[in-house]
């Protein structure tokens, strides 16, 4: 899990990190409610006579079940972010059972219904809301705000034998708690606000409050965010014309020396999708997942080196509707090769990576490319 890029210090980990999380909450949601029980809920997990299971999500803002966060630098999401899942509804290992309340034969959809997610610097106040069904209406919760909660933690409760209870996912790892009752429509009376978070990967998980079933944690919705160092400022050009490339330089606010490694990524909006679709017998083996049709294991996610990195990157998009550029250390200033690229709208993504922690800086700005000939709009 803590793979580099070369000499440079990129760390993989977020990256894997954010697959394998997309992966596991997607394969937990539905837009179809019809085969679960009351229309509530979609997926279980048990392990030595615990279970937690999870409510059902649809793609509406309103009434969704989804977790909405605000206050920070909002990234573009890829659009549309969706997922698929086909294949077993049940799989039992080593005494834990996953299942999905499908039928066997059946394939589940979503789109996510966000098209941006913030990411937060350590003076920026975390603002949260909830809009559920009406049928969680006047339900009491709870709501952890969990430093560090990530699929790592998740994997040790679950397949742990040291861990006998899936309730343990939350010993030793540093967490607040604050009780709720949802109004009429199943929502939060008022956002929830958390100020001045340290640097970290940060989880939401809202659970009902109060159950009468001993054993059984009942999840609403869960969400994560990041909490980066600092403040990551980019300078380039709005419009630059077709056959030219363009020039980035970076700077981090207020941060000290050190090794850092910046990278930025240009990518067509037309092209910026991600449309993943996971299909699995209940093994290793028999599971495939694909984004945009390209199979994930084609990719060399957990490659040590930059150029495959990079082909990763263009396979995935396609040719001619990106590129990628990663310095040297500390090499704030880089040039894009866009001469390939065709005339359009397009997203800029930059980020400062440091040894040891990650992503420490984010920043994205929009830019569009002229045809050659043709005057800047």
């Amino acid at each position: 899990m803590n793979k580099k890029i070369g000499i440079n210090g990129i760390d993989l980990r977020k990256c894997k990190l954010t697959v394998a999380a997309l992966i596991c909450i997607f394969a937990l949601i539905s837009v179809s409610a019809a085969v679960c029980e009351k229309g509530l809920w979609i997926a279980s997990i048990e392990k030595n006579g615990d279970s937690v299971i999870f409510a059902d999500h649809d793609d509406s803002q309103d009434n969704g079940g989804w977790i909405q966060l605000t206050g920070g630098k909002e990234i573009q999401l890829p659009q549309p972010l969706s997922f698929t899942y086909s294949g077993t509804n049940c799989v039992e290992k080593e005494g834990i059972v996953f299942k999905i309340n499908k039928d066997k034969d059946e394939e589940l959809k979503y789109t996510y219904p966000y098209s941006t997610h913030p990411f937060y610097t350590e003076k920026q106040t975390v603002k949260m809301d909830y809009n559920g069904p009406v049928a969680f209406k006047k339900q009491a919760v709870n709501i952890y705000l969990v430093k560090g909660l990530d699929v790592s933690s998740m994997e040790k409760a679950l397949v742990d034998a040291k861990c006998k209870s899936l309730n343990e996912i939350l010993k030793g790892v540093d967490y607040t708690k604050t009780c709720a009752t949802l109004d009429k429509c199943g929502d939060l009376s008022k956002p929830l606000t958390f100020n001045s978070l340290e640097p970290g990967s940060y989880g939401i998980v809202i659970t009902l409050a109060g159950d009468k079933e001993e054993n059984v944690t009942k999840v609403l919705s869960a969400t994560c965010f990041e909490v980066v160092d600092y403040e990551l400022k980019t300078t380039a050009a709005n419009n630059i014309k077709e056959g030219d490339n363009l020039d980035v330089q970076m700077s981090l606010k207020n941060a000290p020396a050190g090794e850092f490694t910046y990278g930025a990524l240009l990518i067509n909006e037309e092209a910026y999708k991600a449309e993943m679709k996971v299909d699995s017998n209940g093994t290793i083996d028999g599971t495939n997942v694909s984004v945009n049709d390209v199979d994930l294991r084609t990719l060399g996610i957990s490659s040590v080196n930059k150029s495959e990195l990079a082909n990763g990157f263009q396979t995935l998009i396609g040719e001619g509707n990106g590129t990628i550029s990663i310095g040297e250390k500390n090499q704030t200033t880089l040039s894009l090769t866009a001469f390939d690229l065709t005339p359009g709208n397009y997203l800029l993504f930059t980020g400062a990576y440091e040894p040891g922690k990650g992503l420490v800086g984010i920043d994205q700005q929009k830019l569009k490319i002229s045809a050659d000939g043709t005057s800047p709009v």
